[in-house]
């Protein structure tokens, strides 16, 4: 008896199927809350991170207007 026919006669393609499921109900819950859930307010905030000059993020001591110091 090799290894393959134990395999095939254990019964296993149903855990397959059910981690296939669980796969893709995680992808669509994602995809759900990134598209349908998330506030346009939220989008709009961090859309805008990289030009507001108050935010934590911004470097500072920055050069404005390409002036050396």
């Amino acid at each position: 008896m090799s290894l393959t026919d134990i395999m095939s006669a254990s019964g296993l393609s149903s855990w397959t199927e059910l981690a296939l499921i669980l796969c893709f109900i995680t992808f669509a819950a994602i995809v759900l809350w990134v598209f349908v859930m998330r506030s346009k307010l939220s989008y709009d905030h961090m859309r805008n991170l990289p030009l507001d000059e108050n935010s934590a993020g911004s470097a500072r001591g920055a050069v404005k207007g390409g002036e050396r110091p």
